[in-house]
């Protein structure tokens, strides 16, 4: 059988499976008795796969049969075709040691085995191997015996939730040997900290935000739970989240990269030295070829967490709206989007401090040292012997605050809020954030977030004119050990093809500013810009241009800007402006026009004790005035930085801490209500 026919075949099985799928039709059609009548919509249709969406599940298939890697060997199971047991050896060997990130391949283990009871793929000897692991493994810090597994930032709580509960549903009756209970309390046992994340996804959105890394792993447990959770409220919701997953990408992709501000990444997801040395593919990539077919799909990635368990998946279905929207905004979008709360409004939607269930949300927006939280936090660190490199990222840490209160004869509360910039500057706290997209480039960052305060992961902004040719800065340093994603964060202010990103930050107390330069805390700003990814670049005074395509990108520095690299500008000093602005052959001409424009156009920059008070004469927009505090004005007008609705574009407004999502495109419209679980597709 050739490539063609095995791919036609696995279509036609594929839509032969959701015709005979009671539970697929079961669960689309799952709308409250009491949700309000529509005037247009009358009644919800099911949610049936495109042609688009079957063939790329396929193509995926087909190509996973070539890897070795773990995940494709669930896609193997999938498909009744023998497994490589070594590498899933391999697997059990990391989850019986319980080191960190067990939970990823667990999850996949528990895809093989849920499916392996349609298939029988497994074979026997291989089959009691991975029970004896499920069985014996920690599924969470209040279970007996020691681990070296982080399990309380967002995306590892659903990834061990997912995982205790599948393993309880599927040996019920069963004892397992290190927590010493029964399958049946472990489900009771994850089912509230499942409800608890699910509702305030859908309410507060992902907090590790846009994460171009964590995205595909909270996406493997949502579909392992659409897929095999028996209670259908949580099977809902996170087909649910799946949805507002893929809208997400929809919203942010540009040429098949995720090309947006991100929560948490790393710098070898958005830095590449040379063509030879090319930034890491986002790790989303695959899964957002397969729901929406943006961008291409890689052979070389026929083993990715998340695009392994929906291309194996019989229960999701991508909304055909969403494909639609996907491909609409192509060429031309504009989009604002908030994500998650400050850790001071807790009280403000129904959060503590002080119970379990509460902590784990603050623990998992990063926000173990934060003022309100520390205290609680060391107290369950000491009750369950918890290590404290894991909950603070580095246990010297907790020796330095605690050290440091009693010398300044302060509460921990106290000393934590004294150094704010630090314990609250980590946190993944409410985020505006915005994108501007045309058929030349795209804007995008995070607004007015946090602004001098000291970041772990976040990348904040970035100007792109196709997958390569792409320009953000950032200020190295604070707890940060990467260059170009974390650091000092910006006061950034984005209007469509415009940006004005200003770094300072306040002096920190001594013991703080010796543990920076301990640190090596790095006394610059700088930015990323390859020249090897644009057709041209030219570097004049304080302005560097450069155009790839019919896009054309200048970006400025307060600070004189040297080449450090091939790839990276450098301007010293912690205190600078950076001014992006983007443009296009069709409004410039040629590259040469946009350059002699951008060169004309006036900056005025006058430092303030804090930050700088700014004003462009943008060759497009016209004046565009910013300061440190205050809003942003263009052409006279003030401009919103936030904070924004859930979402606001054309196809969606929400309003922030609501649960119901309404997108509508034309005839189609998706309701996705978190309070009754009810997923209603209407065309």
């Amino acid at each position: 059988m050739n490539k063609h026919n095995t791919i036609l075949f696995l279509v036609i099985a594929l839509v032969m499976a959701y015709g005979c799928s009671e539970s697929h039709q079961a669960q689309t059609k799952n709308v409250s008795a009491s949700s309000p009548k529509q005037e247009v919509f009358n009644q919800p249709s099911d949610i049936v796969p495109t042609n688009g969406f079957l063939a790329r599940q396929a193509l995926y298939l087909q190509d996973s049969l070539a890897s070795a890697g773990l995940d494709a060997q669930a896609a193997h199971v999938a498909m009744n075709i023998p497994v490589n047991e070594a590498v899933v050896d391999q697997a059990l060997a990391k989850i019986n040691s319980r080191k960190d990130c067990s939970d990823f391949p667990l999850n996949t283990l528990m895809r093989m085995l849920y499916l392996d009871r349609e298939t029988s793929g497994l074979s026997p000897e291989l089959r009691a191997k991975i029970k004896e692991t499920v069985l014996n493994f920690k599924y969470w810090f209040d279970e007996p015996n020691e681990d070296s597994m982080i399990m309380w930032t967002e995306n590892h709580q659903i990834l061990f939730h997912t995982a205790e509960l599948l393993a309880g549903q599927l040996y019920r009756d069963e004892v397992f040997p290190n927590s010493g209970l029964t399958g049946a309390e472990h489900v009771a046992h994850a089912l509230p900290y499942l409800r608890a994340w699910l509702n305030n996804r859908g309410r507060f959105g992902f907090v590790e935000w846009h994460s171009n890394i964590y995205y595909n792993e909270d996406l493997p447990a949502l579909v392992n739970l659409v897929d095999f959770a028996e209670d259908e409220a949580v099977a809902t919701k996170a087909a649910m989240l799946v949805d507002l997953m893929a809208f997400d990408f929809a919203n942010n992709y540009y040429q098949g990269t995720y090309a947006t501000t991100h929560g948490r990444t790393e710098d070898d997801k958005k830095v590449g030295e040379g063509w030879d040395k090319l930034p890491s593919r986002d790790s989303t990539s695959e899964a957002a070829w397969i729901l929406l077919g943006i961008g291409e799909h890689s052979t070389q990635a026929s083993s990715n967490f998340g695009a392994v368990a929906l291309a194996t998946s019989k229960r999701y279905v991508p909304p055909a709206i969403l494909e639609g929207i996907a491909a609409e905004v192509v060429t031309s979008h504009e989009h604002k989007e908030r994500s998650s709360i400050n850790v001071f409004d807790g009280s403000n939607y129904g959060l503590g401090y002080e119970s379990l269930t509460d902590l784990m949300f603050w623990w998992g927006i990063s926000a173990p040292a934060a003022s309100p939280v520390i205290e609680t936090s060391m107290q369950t660190m000491e009750t369950y012997g918890l290590d404290p490199a894991l909950i603070f990222n580095d246990a010297v840490l907790v020796d330095f605050l605690n050290l440091a209160a009693q010398l300044r004869g302060l509460s921990l509360s106290e000393y934590s809020n004294k150094i704010k910039d630090v314990t609250e500057g980590v946190c993944l706290e409410t985020v505006s954030t915005y994108t501007y997209r045309t058929p030349s480039y795209q804007l995008s960052g995070a607004q007015d977030h946090q602004k001098g305060m000291a970041g772990l992961q976040e990348h904040i902004w970035q100007a792109s004119l196709d997958p390569y040719a792409v320009v953000f800065t950032s200020s190295p340093g604070g707890l940060s050990p990467q260059e170009f994603t974390g650091g000092w964060k910006p006061r950034a202010a984005l209007y469509k093809n415009v940006g004005i990103i200003q770094y300072d930050r306040d002096l920190q107390l001594f013991e703080v500013e010796l543990v920076f330069l301990l640190l090596g805390v790095k006394p610059y700003t700088h930015a990323y810009f390859p020249q090897w990814a644009f057709d041209e670049v030219k570097s004049c005074g304080w302005w560097t241009f450069g155009t790839r395509g019919d896009g054309y990108v200048a970006l400025y520095s307060f600070i004189p800007p040297c080449w450090e690299s091939e790839y990276e500008l450098r301007a010293f000093g912690k205190k600078n402006v950076w001014i992006v602005e983007l443009g296009s052959s069709d409004k410039y001409g040629s590259f040469e026009g946009f350059v002699c424009a951008m060169k004309k156009a006036k900056v005025c920059i006058v430092p303030q004790c804090q930050g700088f008070c700014v004003r462009y004469e943008s060759p497009s927009l016209g004046t565009v005035q910013v300061a440190w505090d205050g809003p942003l004005k263009v052409a006279g007008q003030e401009i919103d930085l936030g904070p924004y609705p859930r979402y606001d574009n054309s196809y969606c407004f929400q309003d922030f801490g609501t649960n119901k999502t309404v997108i509508s495109r034309g005839s189609q419209r998706l309701e996705l209500d978190f309070a009754t679980a009810a997923r209603a597709y209407f065309e």
